[in-house]
């Protein structure tokens, strides 16, 4: 399946549908899962189907303890399903704008196998922060 790439500025309408982006679309599908990261990010992760399922069948091949039935848990608690519109527009959950403090300004990222999505001025401040302290990740692209 090929990575999600790229940047992308979108907003939020008042009954929080989002435009999903069609490069990212065409890779997600119709239909995929968002869910919020366990991470502590203030964002929303998107990933397709096959994704999730492959993400599932990895968490369930832990060992069966009390803290993976609370990971577990808080994975679904925290996971919904987004359908596309005609449009191309997916409807995003109260409670998940919420957390991730969109407002209406977004920034969405492909970001592999997942799409992020962040408020606008919450992926400045992360970026910001991150430039400011000198700990943006130095990677080689050579082969």
């Amino acid at each position: 399946m090929p990575e999600l790439l790229g940047q992308y500025w979108h907003t939020l309408d008042q009954k929080n549908r989002l435009s999903v982006p069609s490069k990212l679309r065409m890779t997600l599908g119709e239909s995929f899962v968002l869910c919020l990261p366990p991470n502590g990010d203030r964002c929303i992760f998107a990933y397709s189907n096959k994704d999730w399922e492959d993400l599932m069948v990895k968490l369930n091949e832990n060992e069966p303890s009390k803290d993976l039935t609370r990971r577990q848990r808080f994975i679904r608690f925290n996971s919904d399903t987004a359908e596309v519109d005609k449009q191309g527009r997916i409807t995003i959950s109260k409670r998940f704008v919420d957390f991730a403090h969109i407002t209406k300004e977004v920034f969405i990222l492909g970001a592999g196998r997942r799409m992020e999505i962040w408020a606008a001025d919450e992926w400045g401040k992360m970026y910001d922060e991150l430039e400011a302290k000198g700990e943006m990740p130095e990677f080689d692209l050579a082969f």
